[in-house]
């Protein structure tokens, strides 16, 4: 799939990258779902990527609810170009509530900190909470930017090698960011007027 590099920032050993693209099209070793604390893979980033990986994935997810809000839920990737799926818990499914922007940040940060343990070097992920999570995509966009430079000092010690992270707009309003370690890019797609977008 063509993608349209918008820009770059780096901090440390973290370089971000904003470009065009579709998140359960994308090829990593870790696709990210915004996902809701009982793991429902019902609708936006969650449905386009149990639509093209596979039922199977929801049904993994399933057996691990109710997980904590900022925590990472790890799952087989089925159909999906990628090693596994992280169910990043950012909503929480039975109380009417938006999503914090400090829970994005704790977030991000135990996103980063699980594919040091799993030892992944490319990982892509959505705007958190910037649909029915009631944030904005700036701020959504800013606090995954903000954690992942609080994660940069530690990117060394972690992977053993640089990591290069990006930021992803999608024409088909799905959010994505990925990241990678060795020479790699990362993207992060934003939905912008979808209320069914976490």
């Amino acid at each position: 799939m063509d993608t349209e590099p918008v820009g770059a920032k780096t901090f440390g050993a973290v370089t971000v990258i904003l470009v065009n693209d579709n998140i359960a099209d994308r090829k990593a070793d870790v696709l990210v779902n915004a996902a809701n604390n009982q793991l429902q893979m019902g609708g936006g980033v969650a449905a386009a990527l149990r639509s093209r990986g596979g039922i199977e994935i929801h049904l993994e997810a399933i057996r691990h609810a109710p997980a904590r809000i900022g925590s990472v839920v790890r799952t087989a990737a089925g159909q999906l170009a990628a090693k596994y799926v992280y169910h990043a818990v950012v909503i929480d499914y039975d109380v009417s509530k938006g999503t914090s922007a400090p829970d994005v940040g704790e977030t991000v940060r135990n996103l980063v900190k699980q594919a040091a343990e799993d030892g992944v070097t490319s990982m892509a992920m959505p705007l958190f909470g910037a649909g029915v999570g009631g944030l904005s995509v700036e701020t959504s966009l800013t606090t995954i930017l903000d954690g992942l430079e609080d994660s940069a000092p530690s990117v060394s010690s972690l992977f053993g090698s640089r990591l290069s992270s990006g930021i992803r707009k999608n024409s088909s309003k799905h959010a994505e960011s990925s990241t990678r370690t060795r020479a790699g890019r990362t993207g992060r797609r934003r939905r912008t007027d979808s209320p069914r977008k976490r």
